[in-house]
C-alpha cells in the first residue's frame, strides 16, 4: 500500500469516526447502549460494552480513539472528555515548530464511576473501583478504589474493595 492510499484510508476512517462520535454525542434521546456501540465504531475499546453506561455528550478523543480502553461495569456520566494526546509545556518552541504533542493510552479499569464534566487527559490508568468526582481534571494515574476530586484531581479517600473480586491495584483491560 502506498502512502497516498494509506492516507486516504486513514482520512476515511477518521471521517467515519467523527460521524459515529457526533451520533453518540449530539443526537437527543439516544440510549446509552447505542452510544456505546457508536463509540465502538469510532474506535474506542470496551472489554464488555454491554455493561458500560455512557451519559449524554461524552467525548472520546477524535485523533486516537483506539488508545482508549474501558473495563467492565463502568459509568461515564454526562459531559466527560477523554483525551489521549496532550501538549508538552516544557518544549522549547521554534518558529517552524511552536508546539509539540504526545499521545498515550487511557485505561479505565472495571467498576469505575466518572462524574459529570470530568476531563481525563494524558496517558493514564484508572484503577478498578475508582470514583472520580464531578468537574475533576485527571492527569495522573489513579489507584484502585480511590476517590478523587478536584482540578487537578487528588485522592481524598478510598472506598471498600468489592468483595469476591481480586483487587491487585492494577487494572487489566481485555479487548473483546
Amino acid at each position: 500500500m502506498n502512502k497516498t492510499t494509506a492516507t486516504r484510508s486513514h482520512s476515511l476512517r477518521r471521517m467515519m469516526g467523527k460521524l459515529f462520535q457526533f451520533a453518540a454525542r449530539k443526537i437527543p434521546f439516544v440510549p446509552s447502549k447505542l452510544r456505546v456501540r457508536f463509540q465502538r465504531l469510532h474506535g474506542v475499546n470496551f472489554t464488555d460494552w454491554r455493561s458500560v453506561f455512557l451519559g449524554e455528550d461524552v467525548y472520546f478523543d477524535d485523533i486516537y480513539p483506539e488508545d482508549i480502553y474501558v473495563g467492565r461495569n463502568v459509568r461515564i456520566t454526562a459531559g466527560v472528555r477523554i483525551l489521549t494526546h496532550y501538549f508538552d509545556t516544557k518544549f522549547q518552541p521554534i518558529p517552524e515548530r511552536p508546539f509539540r504533542f504526545y499521545r498515550g493510552q487511557v485505561v479505565i479499569g472495571d467498576n469505575v464511576f466518572v462524574g459529570v464534566n470530568t476531563v481525563i487527559a494524558k496517558p493514564i490508568t484508572i484503577g478498578n473501583g475508582a470514583v472520580i468526582g464531578a468537574n475533576s481534571v485527571v492527569t495522573h494515574d489513579i489507584p484502585a478504589n480511590a476517590i478523587v476530586v478536584g482540578s487537578p484531581a487528588k485522592v481524598v479517600g478510598y472506598r471498600p474493595a468489592m468483595s469476591g473480586v481480586s483487587q491487585m491495584g492494577e487494572c487489566k483491560v481485555e479487548v473483546v
